[in-house]
């Protein structure tokens, strides 16, 4: 009864003697008769506990609702235990003891506790100061779980603890959650604004894109454009809300510099097919494939014979050019009547003639050659070359044509 009247060590000694069912039972005797013993059962239970057993000395600490036994009790072995029970009721003690720092810093520095057991310990505690909660989240991916938990107890404040001061890098999933909870824009924009350059644009944009709210973020990513920002994944956010709201989207694609043509394009297959060629167009090569197949899909023929002719490419040709290719008929009546004799380039009119020729295409290439020669506004209808394809390739096709040619041709 009067134990603690004692001298620890004499006690401590004492018990060394006891087989360690004996030794329980005598602490919870000394628990049950006096809790001015607390203290010199917790000597005796770190002395001893690994004969005894951390388990079960825990479960007679809670069969008093001793929180303040727990806590000095596991204190004192947590750095030589990796039992993930022994952390956990550790922190749970902390917190019950009103130990916010302690909870905080186990939390963050142990590798020993249940992640998901944490969590859902801290979420039902409703802590006053939701920081080791915050942690945890942050450290073991439940972003948007904290998130809800944060929005839904009106914690708004920790949500910008949090994106600023704890982890940016996670502003975009903390947006994508905002969203899914039906958040005020204000709040997000504003939660934005004060995170600035920190949160990664990539990750952002493909939060809120995937949700249909890219309109949100245009202020912060014009923000970031104005300080200078070259990264694509922002000049294709912004490309994508100018598409969106018509906000003169043709000049955009023409004269910014920096967004990807690829999927920017891809983009606005859907939307606005001659938006799209023009942002394949503008990659000039890397994205020929794509623009031949937009334009094919949407019938802009003549925008496609346009590209080609001005593009110079011997093996784009060749690949519109393809017999296999089910709209060879249509580029080429484009290419015919009105792209080539638009044409104002010897180069572009070489290498187009050099492409019909190598595809085959005998009489197209003689109704090409006579539109740009024989025409009498054309602008090379004495070029010498020409003139000379023009009578060779009517030898080739069309033998009936060939005096009718050399009367009317001076320089061949």
């Amino acid at each position: 009864l009067h134990a603690h009247t004692m001298t620890p060590e004499f006690l401590v000694q004492y018990f060394a003697r006891m087989p360690p069912e004996t030794a329980l039972e005598c602490l919870t005797d000394l628990l049950r008769h006096n809790r001015q013993n607390l203290q010199v059962v917790v000597q005796v239970a770190i002395k001893y506990h690994e004969q005894i057993g951390a388990g079960k000395i825990v479960k007679m600490f809670e069969s008093f609702g001793s929180n303040e036994g727990i806590f000095y009790f596991l204190g004192a072995i947590l750095s030589s235990s990796t039992d993930q029970e022994v952390h956990f009721k550790y922190i749970q003690a902390a917190a019950r003891c009103g130990n916010m720092q302690e909870v905080e810093r186990v939390v963050r520095e142990s590798q020993s506790y249940d992640p998901v057991a944490v969590k859902d310990y801290l979420k039902e505690a409703k802590l006053p100061d939701p920081r080791p909660l915050i942690y945890v989240c942050d450290l073991h991916g439940f972003v948007g779980e904290l998130t809800e938990y944060l929005y839904k107890n009106n914690l708004m404040k920790y949500i910008e603890v949090y994106v600023v001061k704890v982890n940016p890098l996670q502003c975009p999933f903390v947006i994508g959650a905002l969203i899914d909870l039906d958040c005020s824009e204000d709040f997000m924009k504003t939660l934005l604004q004060v995170v600035r350059a920190a949160c990664p644009i990539e990750q952002l944009v493909s939060e809120v894109e995937k949700r249909n709210r890219l309109k949100i973020i245009l202020p912060w990513l014009e923000g970031r454009v104005a300080e200078g920002n070259q990264d694509p994944f922002l000049h294709n956010g912004i490309a994508k809300i100018y598409i969106d709201t018509n906000r003169d989207p043709e000049t955009f694609l023409k004269t910014n510099q920096f967004y990807d043509s690829a999927a920017v394009g891809k983009y606005c297959e859907d939307r606005d097919p001659h938006l799209a060629y023009i942002a394949y167009k503008r990659s000039w090569g890397s994205c020929d494939e794509q623009l031949v197949s937009v334009t094919n899909r949407n019938g802009l023929f003549r925008l496609q014979a346009r590209y080609l002719v001005e593009r110079q490419s011997e093996s784009l040709w060749a690949l519109v050019l393809d017999d296999e290719n089910q709209y060879r008929r249509q580029v080429i009546d484009q290419v015919v009547s009105t792209a080539l004799p638009e044409s104002t380039s010897a180069d572009e009119v070489s290498v187009t003639v050099k492409a019909f020729i190598a595809a085959g295409l005998q009489h197209e290439t003689m109704e090409l050659l006579e539109k740009i020669v024989l025409h009498k506004s054309a602008d090379f209808g004495d070029h010498k070359n020409l003139q000379n394809l023009l009578v060779l390739t009517a030898i080739k096709a069309d033998k009936s044509r060939v005096m009718d040619y050399i009367n009317r041709l001076d320089n061949y």
